[in-house]
């Protein structure tokens, strides 16, 4: 191709195209660094007709003339309402085009496009906890019917453990001591065994070894004993009767899990949030499926159509989250994360926070995984741009969780019971 010299492009190069133009402004910035600019004479064959191009155009200055192979011809001026759009965004190419005139074009590569139509197509804007049927879900009569009864509460949201409740009301209260904490843990042996058990693993081990749960609680602070034992008691909630529904609560676990355990690992990459907090976040992000799958049992429908569960259990889990946790007095910042834990276009400061962890969490667990082929690249992610003072390369990123694997492990045998 007949290009001339290359030159930087600017954002602003690419505030009005669409759908460029809705990207946050971090995201926007990556993406003109990825593109490049091209300047080419008048005549410059673009593309031919059934052309597979490797990069999407965007003209942004002089005319292009558009053929197609119907034998019509258009002529897009820079400026104008169609420039907004790539001239090649359909493969094979449609249309043919040329440059009547001296053009500057800006080149973005194809893969970059697709990723950010997954961006857009996974966006998730909720801020509430109501639901809300739209008019394409109303086809299915089993799906409605199972969708009113969740909008209308008619479903069990799942009880926390009442030695949860109390160990939390003990950390919240600045009276009680270490000792009266403990003595709330040790009321289920198996518990006090696993914080003793973690107070001594690699993560947290100290020179010397802890032999009772005081010494425990101490060691490890009141905040983060709180969520060890929310971690810990969250597994018993992932479990069902119905032998139908367990394999899809085992992989919601496994998954969960997953994300906990990487969340773990990334907090400590000098954020300042708390890697338990982190992995509490991770183990909560899908907590909506719960009680959606509980109540799946009900409408056998469902339960044998498994697209159609899904559809379910994507749709409603966000909402029904928010609303668990709210019931479990969860802290906003924790409520949130189930309700944006998708939103992979999130960008609403320039701090690192708990959603942002769980969403790079879920992006790196996806790793290997069919569900990679509808994600977005993690640096068009607004929440990796947050990672490491915005100094990581997708390629440093995946190193780190590589070098973390066994941290990883560790945190997920640890919360499996392990």
């Amino acid at each position: 191709m007949l290009f001339g010299k290359q030159k930087t492009v600017q954002p602003e190069d690419l505030i009005n195209a669409i759908p460029l133009r809705n990207l946050p402004k971090r995201i926007l910035r990556h993406v003109a660094s990825l593109a490049t600019l091209e300047h080419a004479p008048g005549k410059t064959k673009l593309f031919n007709i059934d052309d597979l191009t490797k990069d999407v155009f965007y003209l942004i200055k002089g005319q292009v003339a558009l053929n197609s192979t119907e034998g019509t011809a258009d002529t897009i001026s820079a400026g104008s309402p169609q420039a907004r759009f790539p001239l090649n965004i359909e493969q094979p190419c449609k249309q043919s085009a040329i440059t009547l005139n001296r053009a500057i074009l800006v080149k973005i590569p194809r893969e970059i496009m697709h990723n950010i139509e997954r961006l857009g197509s996974n966006l998730s804007t909720n801020t509430k906890e109501t639901i809300e049927l739209v008019e394409d879900e109303m086809k299915d009569e089993h799906y409605v019917d199972f969708f009113c009864r969740l909008q209308d509460g008619h479903f069990e949201i799942p009880s926390m453990p009442d030695i949860a409740i109390r160990i939390s009301k003990a950390v919240n209260n600045p009276d009680t001591t270490s000792t009266d904490i403990a003595r709330i843990i040790q009321m289920d042996p198996a518990l006090a065994a696993r914080i003793i058990h973690i107070v001594n693993s690699p993560l947290y081990a100290s020179r010397h070894r802890i032999d009772n749960c005081p010494d425990a609680v101490t060691r490890l602070g009141r905040a983060t004993t709180r969520s060890l034992v929310l971690s810990f008691i969250l597994k018993n909630l992932f479990r069902t009767k119905h032998a139908l529904l367990r394999d899809r609560m085992s992989e919601l676990w496994t998954h969960s899990r997953k994300v906990a355990a990487v969340c773990h690992v990334l907090a400590r990459l000098g954020s300042k949030l708390d890697p338990d907090q982190a992995m509490l976040a991770g183990l909560i992000h899908d907590i909506g499926a719960v009680p959606i799958l509980n109540a799946a049992k009900d409408y056998p429908n469902l339960i044998e159509n498994p697209e159609l569960l899904d559809k379910t259990v994507n749709r409603l889990q966000a909402e029904v989250g928010a609303m668990v946790l709210r019931k479990w007095n969860f802290i906003d910042e924790l409520t949130d994360v189930a309700l944006q834990a998708e939103n992979w276009a999130r960008d609403t400061s320039n701090t690192l926070n708990y959603i942002d962890l769980v969403i790079l969490g879920q992006l790196h667990a996806y790793i290997g995984t069919p569900r990679m082929q509808t994600l977005p690249r993690i640096d068009l992610v607004p929440a990796f741009h947050k990672l490491g003072n915005g100094k990581l390369t997708p390629q440093q990123s995946l190193k780190i969780i590589e070098k973390s694997k066994s941290d990883i492990q560790a945190v997920e045998q640890l919360l499996d019971g392990g």
